[in-house]
């Protein structure tokens, strides 16, 4: 059944003229009578008394017009509803050893612009997230890499340079900018799980840069740490927060950037994660 039929029946029996009503939905006369017969021949009985001057319910009619005006009420209700995603919500995954900082203007553009959608933050690493994505438990999560499976999409949301982080009272720190080769004999903060890793090995022993790996960490907030407490320097992007007690050296010989994408996957038309997307 048309519920647009159900539009043009409701519009009927609280006008009893075909002219006005066929005018208040926006469509020709004979459109809207056909319309009418229709509903009635899939109903299988006559709901108006038609003669020349008056259109008035049968006994049919009157049964079926509240259930109508019902039918339209929860419909509009559901536009309404869906058209402003008051009952939308995104589960979103942050992988564990990622800054939060970079994420931030994302989060807060998207909440500004789409307040009534909730957001659960679901943090983890990248196998856990994975495998949450896989099972239509996350919408997307934030990470540091670029998928490989074909059926995973993503964007870049920034894109970060990594510099040389020392304590503001090593050596290094009087200098403004270092070449690769500064590293080599020095103690050094090892990042085994950023996305460089394999890219910053190869360009050492291309170098022949041998650094002293005092420690090894597995986020940039412990790295970070351990700079600041004098311990060693380390391969960090810049934070967008001021950090006492580590400088950042850009590096003149090497350009190692780091994405931050967000994955999703491939088909997954969602109106609030294509929201979320391009905020």
């Amino acid at each position: 059944m048309n519920l647009q039929f159900i539009k043009y029946f409701v519009a009927l029996a609280e006008t009893q003229n075909f002219t006005q009503a066929s005018d208040k939905v926006h469509v020709v006369q004979s459109t809207f009578s056909t319309g009418i017969k229709k509903l009635e021949e899939h109903l299988g009985c006559q709901l108006f008394f038609r003669d020349r001057r008056n259109v008035s319910l049968t006994k049919e009619g009157e049964i079926l017009l509240p259930k109508a005006k019902s039918m339209l009420s929860i419909w509009n209700s559901m536009e309404t509803e869906f058209a402003h995603e008051t009952i939308k919500e995104l589960n979103i995954g942050v992988l564990n050893t990622l800054d939060f900082d970079t994420i931030v203007p994302k989060m807060k553009a998207f909440k500004e612009l789409h307040s009534g959608c909730k957001v659960n933050l679901i943090e983890g690493d990248h196998e856990y997230l994975s495998s949450k994505l896989q099972r239509n438990e996350l919408d997307g999560y934030f990470s540091k890499a670029i998928p490989e499976e074909e059926q995973l999409e993503h964007c870049v949301v920034s894109e970060d340079k990594l510099m040389i982080g020392v304590p503001d009272t090593h050596p290094l720190a009087m200098k403004d900018k270092v070449e690769l080769n500064a590293l080599h004999k020095i103690s050094f903060i090892k990042r085994c799980n950023c996305s460089l890793f394999k890219e910053v090995s190869s360009a050492f022993e291309e170098k022949q840069i041998e650094p002293d790996y005092v420690f090894t960490a597995n986020g940039d907030d412990t790295a970070l740490a351990l700079v600041a407490s004098g311990i060693g320097v380390s391969l960090l992007p810049k934070p967008r927060k001021e950090n006492v007690g580590v400088k950042f050296l850009p590096i003149t010989d090497a350009n190692f950037k780091r994405k931050i994408t967000f994955v999703w996957k491939k088909g997954n038309h969602s109106k609030a994660l294509m929201n979320f997307r391009s905020a």
